[in-house]
């Protein structure tokens, strides 16, 4: 009796965690498609900043994309089509030196495929530190 018992729980067990596994499998899959587009900060050359973008175009759409400023004025737009494109981005700092830029990357319905706020600010900080020396 216990052997049929311990035999049920372990089946039992088994069951619940091939249904739990294979309700969390397809979520991690969605994230991945859903990661088409990215901008990234890639660093400075003549001491303005370079944005990359990345998008991933398994299906070779044409995509769109908009830079805007902080008042919704358009500073840059493209259109892009291939695989796997890779495009970096540079403005004027003298223009933007304190800036929130709006990365819009949308395809040919419209429809908003990513969207990303860059911004850029200045800090200057003066530390004084006092030790004992003795």
């Amino acid at each position: 009796m216990k052997t049929f018992i311990s035999k049920t729980k372990t089946f039992a067990f088994a069951l619940v965690t091939l249904f739990a596994t294979s309700f969390t499998a397809p979520a991690f899959a969605a994230d991945e498609d859903e990661k088409k587009a990215e901008i990234s900060y890639v660093g400075n050359v003549n001491d303005l900043p370079v944005y990359r973008l990345s998008l991933n175009n398994k299906t070779n759409e044409i995509y769109f994309v908009s830079v805007t400023d902080n008042d919704g004025n358009v500073i840059y737009n493209e259109k892009v089509s291939g695989s796997k494109i890779v495009r970096n981005y540079q403005f004027d700092a003298d223009l933007y030196s304190e800036y929130d830029l709006t990365f819009t990357i949308s395809n040919l319905k419209g429809k908003t495929v990513s969207a990303y706020s860059v911004s850029k600010s200045k800090k200057v900080i003066n530390e004084v530190a006092v030790n004992k020396v003795k």
